[in-house]
């Protein structure tokens, strides 16, 4: 555990608390409660819902991709990152809050609130992200990006529990006015607990005043020069080219999995919502573990185990039958989901310089974003032309194996060349 005293120690906790702050949104708006909901209440349950899904997502993440490298380098630009995460954050907690009003049948207006949600939440959590190196020096990175990652899990758990009474009733007439409180409780509970990131993250230092109107200009050259040097960092984009085809797969398991369990498996909300449940459980002491062992051994020999795993865990979710297969696919995501994102997170933080951590953690948004809207497309295309839910989830393999492939590839790269990482 990273200790330290005074305004730094605050800065640590408010940045690990809006880590609890968030989780409680990922687990319950994109991939479990909002997902169903919109499948089956708002689409209507049928078969083409899956491609409208997966559209409503990719546009979402594309959105949110092009939107966080600009960001970023106005936030680095104008000393924005502070008052451009607040404004974000905020933002996101009134989208998802505004959940509530999505009636059935609504969907342009559910989509809408949806895509605004999701995109205020990537931008400021790419910003949230280019905190990190600014707050523990490099060889403790890892170990406090799993820490933040596996507290993270623990207020999924809160919120989890906050909305559990409400979403138990499943997705029946009587039950959807209380199901849909679910929305503002997130969004409550999400800007609550980020309160203390307000008020104890670092302010950047004075810089010279300008119109946005004129920052922005700086802020797009800033974004194309970079690009167009990114033979001088080798190691950042290789790991970005990594990052895009993993994330591609886990991002699609996380927004289909409880809609998957629920068509393959014929499980109540109920019962989703307790392997929600112990995935979570399980996740927070792997993804801790996970920050820990990355200081003991090299992060690339964790990684190699971490995808092993992750080509295991889409075959069992693609063959698997048996009726314990459900209990399996949740143990398998608690073991490697938070791992994965935050071994990469500490990791892409080590390569980057604390002068452009915005910008460059936007790039790591973009990647992740953009990456993400071709695996759901993929699901959602080859689920409605097959009508075969579990061809749509092995058609995922690709991505953990390619993207493993070229992550591991990185620690040669690293080697032959380690001062590519001062460019």
């Amino acid at each position: 555990m990273v200790i330290l005293s005074g305004q730094q120690s605050k800065s640590i906790l408010g940045w690990l608390l809006y880590d609890v702050a968030s989780s409680g949104y990922i687990l319950l708006i994109p991939s479990v409660a909002y997902a169903v909901y919109y499948r089956q209440v708002v689409c209507g349950g049928t078969q083409d819902c899956d491609a409208r899904w997966a559209a409503v997502t990719s546009l979402s993440l594309l959105l949110a991709g092009l939107l966080a490298p600009l960001l970023g380098a106005i936030a680095d630009l104008g000393y924005l990152r502070y008052r451009i995460f607040v404004l974000t954050t905020g933002l996101c907690c009134v989208a998802t809050a505004s959940l509530y009003w999505v009636q059935p049948g609504a969907l342009i207006w559910g989509s809408l609130i949806f895509i605004l949600a999701q995109v205020a939440y990537a931008c400021s959590a790419s910003l949230y992200d280019s905190y990190l190196p600014l707050l523990a020096p490099a060889h403790r990175l890892g170990q406090l990006s799993g820490l933040g990652w596996g507290l993270g899990y623990l207020g999924g758990l809160l919120c989890f529990a906050l909305s559990y009474s409400w979403l138990r009733g499943g997705l029946g007439e009587a039950n959807l006015l209380t199901y849909r409180l679910t929305f503002v409780a997130v969004g409550g509970f999400y800007l609550l607990v980020a309160l203390p990131a307000f008020a104890w993250l670092p302010r950047q230092g004075a810089g010279a005043s300008m119109p946005l109107a004129q920052l922005t200009p700086l802020a797009y050259q800033q974004v194309f020069q970079t690009l167009r040097r990114w033979q001088e960092r080798p190691p950042i984009f290789q790991f970005l080219m990594g990052y895009y085809l993993l994330s591609d797969g886990l991002v699609t398991i996380g927004s289909f999995i409880a809609i998957y369990l629920q068509t393959q498996f014929g499980l109540e909300m109920s019962k989703i919502l307790r392997l929600t449940l112990l995935f979570n459980a399980i996740a927070i002491p792997t993804t801790l573990g996970a920050g820990y062992l990355s200081q003991r051994y090299s992060a690339f020999r964790l990684l190699k185990v971490i995808v092993a795993l992750w080509v295991g865990l889409v075959l069992l979710i693609g063959f698997g039958r048996h009726p314990s297969t459900p209990l399996l696919i949740a143990i398998g995501l608690g073991l490697v989901s938070g791992s994965t994102q935050s071994l990469c997170r500490g990791l892409f933080a080590q390569f980057v310089p604390p002068q452009q951590s915005s910008e460059l953690f936007g790039f790591h948004a973009l990647v992740g974003k953009i990456s993400a809207m071709a695996g759901p497309l993929v699901f959602g295309v080859t689920s409605t032309v097959t009508g075969n839910q579990r061809l749509a989830m092995l058609m995922l393999l690709p991505f953990f194996l390619l993207g493993g492939w070229v992550l591991l590839g990185l620690r040669d790269a690293i080697q032959a060349s380690p001062e590519s990482l001062e460019s």
